[in-house]
Parts: structure tokens; C-alpha cells; sequence
């Protein structure tokens, strides 16, 4: 990243599409934004990637970069995230700073989110 006397130029890493009937584990890593893409306006979440098929090197360990999307899952999250009226904002913002999240593809296409792991007394364990 820069630093005051530095310049840095181009974009953010971005998580590739999930292919029909595959599945992307990752972990949120800080506050979700729109951002204005060559393809519209998009949801875009901070991410560590921890596995997807089309990152073979996922083996040697977890990678950083960017979730964008406009899928309904996406949309969900941030207005989620974002409006403190949602019954379960509480709660999801701490699985959104604490959990695993697995994205499915389906083969129409759709995508589903959901948590991955469980927090319980603040500490995370496996579903």
C-alpha cells in the first residue's frame, strides 16, 4: 500500500467467479464498500481466500484480495452489515469478524452464503 512519499498505481487482487457446482471458503477481513467497476456498480468485501478451484496455489496458503460482486447473497450482506434495524445485526457482524463463510455456486448459477464455522463464548469452532 502507500505511504505518504510513495505512489502505487492499478487494482486490488479480485476473487474470480466460483464455476457452476463449486464452492469458495474465505474470511472477511475489514468493512464492505460499493465500488464503480467497468461493469457497474458492485458490492465489494475485503477477503482472505482460503480455498476455490481455480486457485491451485491456495495449497501453499491463504490469500488476500477482494470479493466483488452484485449477486443477491452480496447485496444481503452489505445492507445486513450495514443497517443496525436488522434483527440479527449483532450477530452477524460478529460472525462476518470471526467466522469462515463458504460461497456455493449452484448450476443455474445462483449463489448461496453461508457461515462456515460457528463462534461460540467468543471462541471459533467447526460446524
Amino acid at each position: 500500500m502507500p505511504s505518504k512519499d510513495t505512489f502505487g498505481f492499478g487494482s486490488k487482487p479480485c476473487m474470480k467467479e466460483v464455476p457452476p457446482g463449486a464452492t469458495a471458503v474465505f474470511s472477511f477481513r475489514g468493512d464492505p464498500e460499493l465500488v464503480e467497476t467497468e461493469y457497474g456498480e458492485k458490492y465489494s468485501f475485503p477477503i482472505t481466500l482460503i480455498s476455490h478451484s481455480s486457485y491451485p496455489l491456495l495449497a501453499d496458503g491463504p490469500m488476500d484480495m477482494e470479493w466483488q460482486s452484485k449477486c443477491a447473497s452480496a447485496k444481503q450482506l452489505f445492507n445486513g452489515l450495514n443497517d443496525q434495524e436488522y434483527s440479527l445485526h449483532k450477530a452477524l457482524k460478529k460472525h462476518y469478524a470471526n467466522s469462515n463463510w463458504t460461497l456455493t455456486r449452484f448450476d443455474t448459477g445462483a449463489y448461496w452464503l453461508e457461515i462456515d464455522r460457528e463462534v461460540v463464548d467468543n471462541n471459533i469452532v467447526a460446524k
